[in-house]
């Protein structure tokens, strides 16, 4: 029997993009600022002996998030709730062991906007104005309704806000398991007062935590980044990807039939790297703390020839980036890459599945 040409079986299509920045002299990253729900966080320091405390501070510190079971969705619209936690800080709040692609779903985003995705029978049931999804538009099964908490004339006893109310409280008849962030305006406010806020209206609130898991491996040999940065350079990425998932990187038997990997050129030869991830629900503002943690960290060590950080959302998120739809025919891939260079730049790597069904 031959054996199977494993090689040639093509990959599921994604959508990838790229771009660089100057992080000395830029901002946060569009990318960063528009993902807001993220469920893990990698990074991988090169030629790295201690880890920054820096780093375990901002994502270890003030992290902690929340589970409320079976909430009512009218619940949101309490406007004390609203005034609290919607129109001060940031908010983050996402349904969860939902799939996107079967089940209803809910999130409200840090700019105050909460956001229902239906199907069909619950979207017609509800009487709210919403838009077909973009992925089920030709046959009109799943509906996105969008409600902003912080608009002016959206209080009680003005008809747009009792409208919605009646419709939440009197036809969604769903409870819906969620989790909750949120990231107090001043730091004598605990970010703890959401659950406090739950807790009081007589729902069960869990707390949860972000888990850390660290390795460290010896003797290493890694690609160093070359100025190309464009999509015909995966072979930078691959080998992150490789790395990150604990594979084999050994090229000590190059004649293995299982695994013939071996490190892209051009590369050096590194006496350890460090990586971490940590998974959970982390909001925007501490991807952006860890952003600057790292930012600060390659600069402080110029001989670095890199370090990454790589996040990942949610695949049963209803929205990915920029308030777009998630995919779902697929695997609900909504990630991104960032690789910090000592000379100033980072390399900005967006990934998004495609909603191609399977054949």
């Amino acid at each position: 029997m031959f054996c199977p040409e494993t090689w040639n079986f093509k990959p599921q299509p994604h959508h990838s993009s790229m771009n660089v920045v100057d992080f000395r002299k830029t901002s946060i990253p569009t990318v960063v600022k528009n993902h807001y729900f993220n469920h893990s966080i990698s990074i991988v320091l090169p030629d790295t002996v201690t880890v920054p405390q820096s780093l375990y501070n901002c994502l270890s510190e003030d992290t902690d998030y929340y589970r409320i079971n079976e909430l009512c969705v009218s619940d949101l619209l309490n406007i004390e709730f609203i005034e609290a936690f919607v129109k001060k800080g940031e908010i983050n709040l996402l349904t969860i062991e939902n799939k996107i692609d079967l089940q209803n779903s809910i999130c409200v985003i840090p700019t105050g906007c909460l956001i229902l995705s239906l199907l069909k029978d619950d979207y017609e049931g509800l009487g709210l104005e919403g838009k077909p999804s973009v992925f089920r538009r030709k046959f009109h099964t799943r509906y996105i309704v969008r409600i902003d908490l912080t608009n002016e004339s959206f209080v009680p006893g003005k008809k747009n806000y009792e409208r919605v109310r009646i419709a939440l409280k009197e036809r969604l008849k769903q409870k819906f398991d969620v989790i909750v962030s949120w990231d107090s305006p001043e730091t004598k406010v605990c970010p703890s007062s959401i659950a406090a806020w739950f807790h009081e209206h007589n729902y069960t609130v869990r707390l949860c935590q972000q888990k850390l898991s660290h390795r460290t491996e010896y003797s290493v040999s890694i690609p160093t980044y070359e100025d190309k940065y464009d999509m015909n350079d995966i072979n930078f990425f691959e080998w992150l990807g490789v790395f990150s998932i604990d594979g084999d990187l050994s090229t000590k038997e190059e004649n293995d039939y299982v695994n013939t990997y071996q490190c892209p050129s051009p590369s050096i030869h590194v006496g350890q790297i460090q990586y971490l991830q940590w998974t959970g629900f982390f909001t925007r503002q501490k991807i952006q703390e860890a952003y600057n943690a790292l930012k600060q960290y390659i600069l402080s060590r110029n001989i670095l020839p890199w370090v990454s950080l790589n996040v990942q959302g949610f695949a049963d998120s209803p929205i990915s980036f920029d308030l777009k739809e998630n995919t779902f025919f697929i695997d609900g891939d909504n990630s991104y890459t960032i690789i910090f260079r000592s000379t100033g730049e980072a390399v900005i790597q967006k990934n998004l599945s495609i909603n191609n069904k399977v054949r």
